[in-house]
């Protein structure tokens, strides 16, 4: 007898049972004296104040732009200038499209810059965000020589979410620019969402795209597919969100409140299509997966929810979900699941297993898939700490507000393109970690690269926000977001030889 095709499928072990990778050692970045000034640095300070294993450095550069924010070249403000804050960064044949950051509020725009030299990056062109918005988050598809990037309000947590009048009437939406010649971009349409609406993670192929929008009025992101076959006309093809987004709607009895007792953060993060599926990560609703043979109709395959017993914190847990590509046309057996979780404790990576969506009865609806998880990995200085009441003692100055300062949590992680089991994965305050998940029961730690603090405003720690890789080099380059720019490594680590190891049914 058939069952609803929307399957919610978990299978999650005891707390106590799961293996826990711990990857170390825990590097000790070298301080930076007092009259030393951290967003002046050379390359040799750079390399002199930072903290690196199987890691080179190449180049960094603060990119000091005119284009940055007033409060980013001191202008009202006390202290010293700041470089730009980064975010999202795509390169390809040299060629650097990094969305800017907004906490600190450094750069409201993207910028495309020249990477081919590490010793020599500079700025090719500047695309502002629409009036009142923010753009952190672009995609490129590097045949068709096109851009895409978000514009949205940002609600600061720390800030109540309040908008500002301004914000609630700018234009939240889709930026698609023709980017040819990339010192000179070409804007080619705007598909605006919901004004003064919230957009989040995108990600492209060559005629979708896949995104996280507002669409409606007091409602978080919800999953949509836009289809820019004409990237002058792009439609918005479908939307789907969790049963409780909406007003006057209610949450699934696993979506209704955390172990805190709190409601659940309920919203699209962002979201990865390979093979005719689609990888969403959904905060605490956890990995949702498609298929999306009909991109005007795509069904649910399954769910893995973990919140609880876990805690998503005030973000919402599930950041990303990172389907393991080992042969190209192949479903893969295994997705990274990674959280961003300021609070206390700590977020971790996942590795879990989803090979059972071959199986014939699950891709015809019949039943349910059954998810796994194989491992969790952190690093050492993160492991839980309770106190006599039981309640998680974590660094940073703000433990009693549901801000903890210094982020320790899991942020982005992506496959190297020399192997499908070495993994780049940004780690906020504790840099970038080269991961080798070819025996997925145990990832292990091959590397690690920890940038000088550029701590400012509000953060007392480093913000190592994203990480890209140029495929016709394999340099990899991080951002930073408080300021510190962009950074260019070479990673001189072992690199697997063997895949992982396949799914374990």
């Amino acid at each position: 007898m058939k069952t609803a095709c929307a399957a919610v499928a978990i299978a999650l072990l005891p707390l106590a049972a799961l293996a826990q990778t711990v990857l170390g050692p825990s590097p000790t970045v070298p301080a930076i004296p007092a009259d030393v000034d951290v967003f002046s640095l050379t390359l040799n300070q750079v390399r002199q104040y930072s903290a690196a294993e199987n890691f080179e450095v190449l180049g960094h550069e603060y990119f000091k732009i005119p284009e940055r924010s007033e409060w980013a070249r001191a202008v009202g403000r006390e202290g010293k200038e700041v470089g730009s804050g980064l975010s999202m960064v795509k390169v390809y044949d040299g060629i650097a499209y990094i969305g800017g950051y907004n906490s600190p509020p450094t750069l409201f725009g993207v910028l495309i810059a020249d990477v081919r030299d590490p010793l020599n990056m500079k700025e090719l062109a500047f695309i502002p965000c629409k009036a009142n918005t923010r753009c952190p988050y672009v995609d490129i598809d590097p045949k068709r020589k096109l851009l895409v990037f978000g514009n949205d309000t940002f609600r600061d947590p720390r800030k109540g979410r309040q908008l500002t009048p301004e914000q609630m009437q700018a234009e939240a939406g889709w930026s698609f620019y023709d980017v040819s010649d990339p010192a000179k971009p070409r804007e080619l349409a705007f598909l605006p969402t919901f004004k003064g609406g919230v957009v989040h993670g995108v990600t492209i192929d060559d005629r979708y795209l896949y995104g996280c929008a507002q669409l409606h009025e007091n409602s978080f992101e919800i999953l949509t597919i836009v289809d820019f076959k004409d990237p002058r006309q792009p439609r918005k093809q479908w939307e789907w969100h969790v049963p409780g987004q909406l007003p006057g709607e209610t949450p699934e009895p696993r979506n209704r409140a955390g172990r805190d007792g709190k409601p659940q953060t309920l919203r699209c993060h962002i979201s990865y299509a390979y093979n005719d599926k689609l990888y969403v990560a959904y905060r605490d609703a956890g990995m949702k997966i498609f298929d999306i043979k009909d991109r005007a109709k795509p069904r649910l395959l399954g769910t893995y929810d973990y919140t609880p017993p876990f805690t998503g914190g005030m973000l919402g847990a599930t950041h990303t979900t990172l389907p393991i590509v080992v042969r190209p046309g192949e479903d893969p057996d295994l997705v990274v699941i990674a959280d961003e979780n300021y609070n206390c404790p700590a977020s971790f990576g996942r590795v879990v297993d989803i090979s059972d969506l071959r199986h014939p009865q699950v891709l015809s609806g019949e039943r349910e898939p059954n998810f796994e998880t194989l491992s969790t990995f952190r690093l050492p200085q993160v492991v839980d700490v309770t106190d006599g009441r039981g309640s998680f003692i974590c660094p940073g100055e703000k433990n009693n507000t549901p801000f903890v300062t210094v982020a320790n949590g899991i942020h982005t992680p992506t496959q190297d393109l020399r192997s499908p089991s070495l993994l780049m994965v940004t780690w906020y305050n504790n840099g970038l970690r080269a991961v080798d998940i070819s025996n997925p029961f145990a990832p292990k730690f091959v590397g690690y690269y920890l940038s000088p603090k550029y701590a400012s405003w509000e953060n007392d720690d480093r913000r190592t926000r994203e990480v890209g890789q140029d495929p016709t080099t394999n340099l990899i380059y991080i951002t930073d977001g408080n300021g510190g720019g962009l950074t260019v490594l070479r990673y001189t680590g072992p690199i697997p030889a063997t895949p992982p190891l396949p799914g374990a049914r």
